[in-house]
């Protein structure tokens, strides 16, 4: 016992220890509480009656945390996924590339009214692609693409997708669709961007061998470039590529692009290039998030806090404590994000992708296609440079309007099979609760 009288319990989780994906959500959902007893009018009256500090002292989490989860749950529909400790960079072994595959086959599996489990996934992965991925790996990734392992009424337990995921994702669906069924000459242009990167090293996995031959190949992958293009529906628009050396050749890609390399990009490349009254597609990558106020109140101080409130304008009382002032800074502060206010400075629109749907980019299958010819061509003499001429080479030779019409209506077909599988599932589960209520 402690000298309070109190006996005192090893912790079952190590101080220091990042939270797991289940944690995040229960921390998450007691936050959820609070805020809605105290929108109620009926939270617990202490000195603080403030959601997060609630959430932080009945968890024993950080209020730090708890506002970095609730903030991730409002921008994007789930929790912050989390990042490996120390230095280590070990990348998923799942391509994004594959995302819509499963969550295609996931969907057809509960159609046909099959469980669907992370071995069924993982022998799709083998047959179609090859990959041998570990269950638990695919457990991990299926969470993060929004999946869940829940048990539905009368049935075994089988994936199901977060609703917050789905909502997202018909949110998109119904600007895009809404876009098409206007007049000619009302409707905007689709255009949409994407960044990716291209190893020096970059070659084709395959090729015909006869007995006791084998291709010697440098090792390691090189330097790498990074680049960002945009494109519409015939065409890649004129102008907008942009191509530079990453300063490492690991990590994630996004790491080596920032605010300000895209906000220039997207002023002095993209906008004088796209079409009048334009819609602008991108993901929700953090650089694509950035806002006009782009500060974290979490991280400032109190002084700090009112000095902000007073140079807008904004009343705040003396004796009001560190939390209220973070939440009416939270408040006020503007969460617009800064492309959005230079696409419609220029006349256009701006629409973001849901979490995890690259399947729904055409331009991705223009990567594809153009990293796949640079893997072709590369040889062991091949210089660092060189490989981005062969990049270039590719958009001008092979993206040709009829191939870029062409990825243009598969994702089109994609987006009317989610669209029809949306609103499917949201009938089952209305049906199911009526039966369970």
């Amino acid at each position: 016992m402690d000298d309070s009288g109190f006996q005192r319990f090893e912790r079952p989780r190590k101080r220091g220890r990042p939270l797991t994906y289940e944690e995040k959500w229960l921390v998450q959902h007691v936050f959820e509480t609070f805020a809605k007893k105290k929108k109620a009018g009926g939270i617990i009256r202490i000195e603080e009656e403030d959601p997060y500090s609630l959430t932080s002292k009945y968890t024993g989490v950080a209020r730090s945390v708890v506002a970095t989860i609730s903030k991730s749950v409002r921008q994007t529909g789930s929790v912050p996924v989390s990042t490996s400790p120390g230095h280590r960079q070990q990348p998923t072994a799942i391509p994004l590339s594959t995302e819509g595959q499963i969550r295609e086959f996931i969907f057809e599996q509960h159609r046909q009214g099959t469980i669907c489990h992370a071995k069924h996934v993982n022998a799709l992965l083998k047959d179609t692609c090859g990959l041998d991925v570990h269950e638990r790996t695919m457990q991990r990734h299926l969470r993060r693409m929004g999946f869940c392992w829940s048990r539905t009424k009368n049935r075994p337990r089988s994936l199901r997708e977060k609703a917050e995921v789905r909502q997202q994702r018909h949110n998109y669906l119904y600007e895009i669709r809404k876009n098409r069924q206007l007049p000619v000459n009302e409707r905007y242009e689709v255009v949409y961007l994407d960044e990716r990167f291209l190893h020096h090293h970059h070659s084709g996995p395959y090729s015909w061998f006869s007995e006791h031959d084998f291709v010697e190949r440098m090792s390691g992958k090189g330097r790498r470039w990074c680049f960002i293009h945009a494109m519409q529906a015939d065409a890649l628009i004129e102008g907008a590529f942009l191509a530079f050396e990453a300063k490492k050749s690991r990590g994630d890609y996004h790491g080596q692009f920032d605010w300000e390399i895209f906000q220039h990009w997207f002023k002095e490349q993209l906008l004088p290039h796209v079409p009048p009254h334009s819609l602008i597609v991108l993901d929700r990558c953090p650089f694509h998030l950035v806002c006009r106020d782009a500060i974290v109140p979490s991280q400032m101080k109190k002084a700090e806090l009112q000095e902000w409130l007073t140079h807008r304008g904004i009343r705040w009382e003396e004796q009001w404590l560190r939390a209220r002032l973070m939440e009416e800074v939270d408040q006020y502060r503007d969460k617009k994000p800064m492309v959005e206010v230079f696409a419609e400075e220029k006349g256009h629109k701006l629409l973001f992708l849901p979490v995890h749907h690259p399947e729904l980019n055409p331009i991705e299958l223009i990567w594809a296609n153009v990293k796949n010819y640079c893997g072709t061509v590369f040889s062991n003499s091949t210089r660092f440079k060189e490989q981005r001429q062969h990049l270039e080479e590719s958009f001008k030779k092979d993206i040709t309007p009829e191939y870029c019409t062409k990825v243009y209506e598969h994702v089109q077909k994609i987006e009317e099979r989610y669209w029809n599988t949306d609103l499917m599932i949201d009938d089952e589960i209305e049906i199911e609760d009526d039966e369970f209520n």
